[in-house]
């Protein structure tokens, strides 16, 4: 058990309380008491003052949705990106043909950009060629 459970434990029952500050002078207690109420007013004011940004953003929400309507603006005219949508990446992908040095042929399928097996650069230093020379067939 954690240290806030355990203090959650003792401070849910008051049979529990009353054991937890049998030796406790008053003084001790009611200091105790008055650093409690301090911190439930700070968390008060701090879910209050939360609950306005909540309520003034809802606001704000809901005076730019009757300025759209009285434009005849909706979000779709916006595009797709700007309702959170990421766009997509239109790579087209390909099939390209290389001899090793052996003069074995391998394929590898894959685009005209980014990393390529060792083999085919190796290729395509020997040989000076790019990329598109060696393409078969587009997928």
């Amino acid at each position: 058990m954690n240290i806030f459970d355990e203090v959650m434990h003792r401070l849910s029952s008051k049979t529990r309380m009353r054991g937890l500050f049998r030796d406790v002078h008053v003084e001790d207690l009611e200091r105790i008491v008055t650093r409690l109420q301090d911190v439930l007013e700070e968390k008060k004011a701090a879910v209050e003052e939360q609950q306005e940004k909540i309520k003034a953003k809802q606001n704000s929400i809901e005076v730019i949705k009757k300025m759209m309507d009285e434009k005849g603006i909706s979000i779709e005219d916006f595009g797709s990106t700007a309702v959170g949508e990421k766009k997509k990446r239109n790579i087209k992908r390909y099939l390209f043909e290389f001899q090793d040095k052996s003069g074995s042929n391998h394929q590898w399928e894959g685009s005209l950009t980014g990393r390529a097996p060792k083999v085919f650069q190796e290729y395509l230093q020997r040989t000076g060629k790019e990329r598109s020379d060696c393409i078969i067939e587009e997928r």
